[in-house]
C-alpha cells in the first residue's frame, strides 16, 4: 500500500510518524517546505519526499489531506489526474459538511472521500513540533456517509486506531460541525476575547493559573482558525448565542444581587463539568 500524506505539519507530521508497519505501506509526503521533508526523511518518518503534490498523489492508495480546508479542495482539484480509481481520500481538518460537499463536487464516482478529524493539537505547529505520541488516548472522528465503501471505512477506522487513538466515533457532518464549534470553535473565540481586552496589559501581577488556563490556546493560527470559523458560520453563531445568553443572565443576577440564581447557575455547573468531563 502507498499512503500520501499531504501537508507534513504538526497534524501530517505525526500521522506520519506513527504509520510505519501499517499494511505494510510505503510513506510518501508532500510539503511546501523542502527542509520539512528533509528532516522526515532523515528521521526515517518517510519513504519519499515531493514538492508537488501530484507526484505524491500519483498511485497512492490511500491520501491523507493535512492542509487547511481550501487548501485541501483546491489540491485535489488541480491534481485529480494524478489520483487513481478505488484510492481512498481522507482529511484532517476542523469542519466536515464545507469540505465533503465539496469533495463530492470535483470527485468522480471511483475514489472514495471520507471525512476525518483526529481532535489532538498544540499550540506550535510544523512538522519540528510533530511527535509520536501527539494522538495517545485522543478521540478520532469520521464522518462517512452510504457511498462510502465499508471497507474503505474500516481502512480509515484501522489507521486511527494504529497511530495511537483510544476511540473512533462515527457521526454526521452535521453532528460534527454542531458540536465542534462547541467544544473548540467556541472556546478558542472565548480565549480570543480574554485576551482582546486591554486589562490584560496589567494583569501579570494579579494573575493566577486560571488566567493562564482559559488563554492557553489564545496563541493561535489566525489563517486556519479564520477560516474554520467562517466554514462553519451558523452552527458557530448559534454557540456564540448561547454563550452570550448566559452570559446576560449571569450578568443580571450581579447586577440585582442575586446570588440565588448566580448560585443555581454555578452549581449546576458544577454538576455537569463532574457528570460529563471528569471520566
Amino acid at each position: 500500500m502507498k499512503i500520501a500524506i499531504i501537508g507534513l505539519g504538526l497534524i501530517g507530521g505525526s500521522i506520519a510518524r506513527r504509520l510505519r508497519g501499517f499494511h505494510d505501506c510505503t510513506i510518501a509526503a508532500y510539503n511546501r517546505s523542502r527542509e520539512s521533508l528533509d528532516l522526515a526523511i532523515a528521521d526515517g518518518v518517510i519513504d519519499e519526499a515531493y514538492n508537488t503534490p501530484g507526484e505524491a498523489m500519483d498511485n497512492a492508495d490511500l491520501i491523507i489531506m493535512c492542509l487547511y480546508p481550501q487548501l485541501n479542495i483546491d489540491f485535489v482539484r488541480d491534481n485529480l489526474s494524478s489520483i487513481k480509481d478505488g484510492a481512498v481520500i481522507t482529511d484532517v481538518t476542523g469542519v466536515k459538511g464545507f469540505i465533503i460537499n465539496e469533495m463530492k463536487k470535483i470527485l468522480p464516482d471511483t475514489v472514495d472521500f471520507i471525512g476525518g478529524h483526529p481532535m489532538a493539537g498544540r499550540e506550535v505547529g510544523g512538522y519540528k513540533s510533530s511527535t509520536d505520541t501527539l494522538f495517545n488516548n485522543a478521540p478520532y472522528i469520521i464522518t462517512p456517509d452510504k457511498t462510502n465503501k465499508p471497507e474503505n471505512v474500516e481502512l480509515i477506522r484501522s489507521m486511527a486506531q494504529y497511530i495511537g487513538c483510544r476511540i473512533v466515533v462515527t457521526t454526521t457532518p452535521d453532528e460534527h460541525d454542531s458540536i465542534i464549534a462547541y467544544t473548540s470553535q467556541l472556546m478558542h473565540i472565548v480565549a480570543v476575547a480574554l485576551c482582546d481586552n486591554p486589562l490584560l496589559e496589567r494583569s501579570g501581577s494579579f494573575a493566577g493559573g486560571s488566567l493562564q488556563d482559559c488563554t492557553r490556546i489564545a496563541v493561535i493560527n489566525e489563517k486556519m482558525w479564520s477560516e474554520l470559523f467562517v466554514e462553519n458560520k451558523y452552527h458557530l453563531a448559534d454557540r456564540i448565542t448561547e454563550f452570550q445568553d448566559c452570559l446576560e443572565k449571569m450578568k443580571q443576577a450581579v447586577l440585582n444581587d442575586d446570588r440565588d440564581t448566580l448560585e443555581d447557575i454555578m452549581r449546576h455547573a458544577t454538576a455537569q463539568k463532574l457528570k460529563w468531563l471528569m471520566k
